[in-house]
């Protein structure tokens, strides 16, 4: 069986790197074949996304053109053609169309609420937004993937072949922290992500600048850019995919802020899960996907208003005892739900079975 995997992004584009990239490994012991085509090379992704001009936005644009106008013509090569978001983020679909048309196995996989407007965005390509795009996709897709049950029903609208495999982490990669020292005095508390999800944290700079009063702490932010949050001590870590894990074992308490909105029920909740898979406690925003697999208290913390992120981070700092239970008890969550084995065997029963039975 051979595949063509249609990125969003190259590997460094975490979506296309939790959804695809990872599990390409296991399906080729499988005895797939499976080839992987990114709207943006690897060569290019730092130089296109990291720079927001309207040169390089339109560099992106002509690249993503090409590249998809070559796969098109090769289309019918495969026997299962897996794209992973829009060819064109919010654009109207005509690469979609174009493939539905040429090939008839199309499977559609997406991990956020890309049908709405993204927030805190704006510009001249928003403005060009076709708001149907993500509908007309899911309705000419022969399969569907959501990543979780809020995505899976809004797709469920529009096509009954919806399945839900969540986000996952790889268990071994992302394994337990070794236990900090018994005589350590400074407690961090670490976010990961990047600079256009930032504005999360915009609530909770005033409580983490009132702990700092109370507390020895340290806030980590890791691909986030240079910030500066005033009273607190903070270090700001590059991101890298072979450090990664290991700046994330450094943090004592993991957090991920989160607005309780249509976006946000979108969000497959990776941050908690990569924190929780190395035995890090979490507080989470009492929103979203987190309110499926945090049971408050017990693996984790869910936290609403500032005064609840305050409290719960104060019991977190203050307990160690509590943050080594709370942690084992998130890696545990992982392991039996989340985990990269689980979610790679169930995609493969879904292209196997796709193929094999000749569906469309």
């Amino acid at each position: 069986m051979k595949v063509l995997f249609l990125t969003q992004t190259a590997i460094n584009g975490p979506a296309s790197r939790y959804r695809v990239y990872q599990f390409l490994d296991y399906l080729a012991a499988q005895g797939m074949e499976c080839c992987v085509s990114p709207a943006i090379p690897e060569r290019c992704y730092a130089a296109l996304y990291g720079n927001s001009s309207l040169w390089n936005k339109l560099r992106r644009i002509i690249m993503i053109l090409w590249r998809r106008m070559f796969d098109l013509f090769r289309v019918k090569k495969f026997d299962i053609i897996f794209i992973q978001r829009e060819i064109l983020p919010q654009c109207f679909p005509v690469f979609e169309i174009l493939m539905s048309l040429a090939h008839p196995r199309i499977v559609f996989d997406f991990d956020d609420a890309i049908f709405l407007l993204p927030p805190q965005r704006s510009g001249w390509l928003y403005g060009l937004r076709y708001p149907r795009a993500v509908e007309i996709i899911i309705r000419r897709s022969n399969r569907i993937i959501a990543g979780n049950r809020y995505l899976a029903q809004y797709a469920r609208k529009y096509n009954p072949d919806v399945c839900v495999i969540p986000t996952s982490i790889d268990t071994v990669r992302w394994n337990a922290a070794a236990p900090g020292s018994a005589e350590k005095k400074l407690t961090v508390i670490g976010w990961i992500g990047s600079p256009h999800t930032l504005f999360y944290l915009d609530s909770l700079r005033p409580v983490l600048a009132r702990l700092s009063r109370s507390f020895s702490i340290r806030f980590h932010l890791i691909g986030a850019g240079n910030v500066s949050i005033p009273g607190v001590d903070t270090v700001c870590i590059p991101w890298a995919s072979d450090s990664e894990v290991e700046e994330v074992k450094k943090f004592d308490i993991g957090i991920a802020p989160l607005y309780d909105d249509a976006w946000g029920r979108g969000k497959c909740g990776l941050k908690a899960l990569q924190y929780m898979s190395c035995a890090i406690p979490v507080v989470c925003s009492d929103a979203g996907v987190y309110k499926e697999f945090i049971v408050d208290g017990n693996n984790g913390f869910l936290a609403g208003s500032p005064e609840t992120w305050e409290e719960k981070l104060a019991l977190l700092i203050a307990d160690k005892s509590r943050r080594t239970r709370m942690g084992l008890a998130g890696r545990e969550t992982v392991v039996k739900g989340y985990s990269l084995e689980s979610s790679v065997r169930q995609l493969a029963i879904l292209l196997t079975d796709m193929f094999s039975t000749g569906r469309k």
